[in-house]
């Protein structure tokens, strides 16, 4: 089955364009896909843009890290940091600036 979602898009004709050049692999392509949904160009490129675009937002909203990257991870997170010089003068400064309301 064919995974386009074409609700709303037929109607979603609004003042915006963007213009593609492409080659005749592409308008072929095209012309097929047009002719076998019975839809017009238009609606099928807004679906098909609308779908790649959520699917790219989609893929890019989740990071998932191998097994072996979430076990440095976890164990980064257990691990006790080191204390510095650098990191103890500026908890002292913090501590001098911020007055909690403990």
């Amino acid at each position: 089955m064919l995974d386009i979602d074409l609700s709303d898009l037929s109607q979603d004709k609004g003042a915006r364009t963007t213009q593609l050049r492409h080659g005749d692999r592409l308008a072929d392509l095209i012309d097929r896909a047009v002719a076998a949904l019975g839809i017009e160009k238009s609606t099928f490129l807004r679906a098909a843009i609308a779908k790649e675009a959520q699917r790219i937002l989609e893929e890019s909203s989740h990071h998932v890290m191998s097994a072996e990257d979430a076990a440095r991870f976890e164990a980064a997170l257990d691990r006790k940091p080191t204390v510095t010089s650098k990191a103890k003068a500026a908890a002292k400064a913090y501590r001098a600036r911020v007055v909690h309301a403990d």
